[in-house]
């Protein structure tokens, strides 16, 4: 039997980041799902936060049996639990492949996830940043029978709007990307990097992404994705009894927060983008994210001006879910 092929026609080389933390559990089973792969990553990168629970010794062992298949291993231990996202940043730092794919310790990739993803960026020099759906799985790795897309309800428009060249707004909106399902042109850390600490990394990269470069989306499921309460970050679907329960809810330190994140943004992107037009549309969610904020300091009553305001200028639309933003802006406690 032919054995998996380090390195495309095109001669691209793959990185594939790891970062872990007291994953025992399951990360020697996603650590094996790397190694069968039909297209192997070139280069392997395992950044440990400082374990206690038998990751290291994993990841040792699973080194030397890389190593073996001809596979470059740099693995990292943190003597100081760093925390998620400067071990994360540090780990990335160390990519050195054309392409770099997200892993997370508690998944499992489907054998052709390297492959798949590889022949879009091989037949498209412009693509940034692609992400697939998963299939969503419970701590045993059983089927949901849901997938990752099904609960973040990625629509057609969505889809639509992405594959046409409208990628940043959507994203700018709200983040579609898993970093466990994605992959990225390693120049993208030259702009990526440092990652800022209000940003889910995933988000903050495909932003990014689809500000200077060219974003793409597939549909198949390339991972399993699992769901369970060590996740840094799940995926569950929402019941209607939630949306609900959600028109009312406090929101005041989200928008606050979101506003936040969004002035990083306009720093990062300054200087970078081929336009103007992404710094001109964060600067103006930023100011539609302000305005809601005074809108919700406001007593119900007087909410009804401030909200048409912002309704006329088509915003809530642009940056928020239309109609159900603004009720939400006239029920919420704050």
């Amino acid at each position: 039997m032919a054995q998996p092929s380090l390195e495309l026609p095109g001669g691209a080389s793959v990185s594939t980041v790891v970062c872990t933390f007291n994953g025992a559990a399951w990360v020697g089973e996603q650590l094996q799902t790397l190694l069968t792969q039909s297209r192997l990553p070139t280069e392997i990168v395992i950044g440990d936060d400082g374990s206690t629970d038998g990751t290291w010794d994993l990841i040792e062992a699973f080194a030397v049996q890389s190593r073996v298949r001809g596979i470059e291993m740099k693995v990292f231990r943190n003597s100081d639990s760093l925390g998620y996202v400067e071990n994360l940043a540090r780990t990335l730092a160390h990519a050195t492949g054309d392409v770099v794919f997200l892993c997370d310790q508690y998944d499992a990739w489907h054998p052709d996830k390297i492959a798949t993803m590889m022949v879009r960026f091989e037949a498209d020099s412009s693509l940034t940043f692609i992400h697939s759906d998963a299939r969503l799985v419970d701590a045993e790795g059983r089927d949901t029978g849901h997938g990752l897309f099904e609960a973040v309800a990625l629509g057609p428009y969505e889809r639509e709007s992405v594959r046409s060249g409208d990628a940043f707004i959507t994203y700018l909106r709200r983040n579609l990307a898993t970093g466990a399902a994605s992959a990225f042109r390693r120049s993208l850390l030259d702009i990526a990097l440092p990652l800022p600490p209000d940003w889910v990394h995933d988000a903050w990269l495909a932003t990014l992404a689809a500000a200077v470069g060219k974003v793409d989306i597939i549909d198949d499921a390339l991972v399993d994705y699992r769901q369970h309460g060590g996740n840094q970050i799940g995926m569950a679907r929402r019941t209607p009894k939630q949306r609900v329960t959600d028109m009312f809810r406090p929101r005041n330190e989200t928008i606050r927060s979101d506003a936040a994140r969004l002035d990083a943004l306009a720093e990062r992107l300054e200087g970078r983008c081929a336009d103007d037009a992404c710094i001109e549309a964060t600067r103006s969610m930023r100011e539609h994210l302000r305005a809601r904020l005074a809108i919700g300091a406001q007593p119900a009553w007087r909410r009804v001006r401030g909200v048409l305001r912002e309704w006329s200028s088509g915003r809530y639309g642009l940056f928020g879910t239309g109609a159900r933003s603004a009720v939400r802006d006239l029920l919420r406690i704050g």
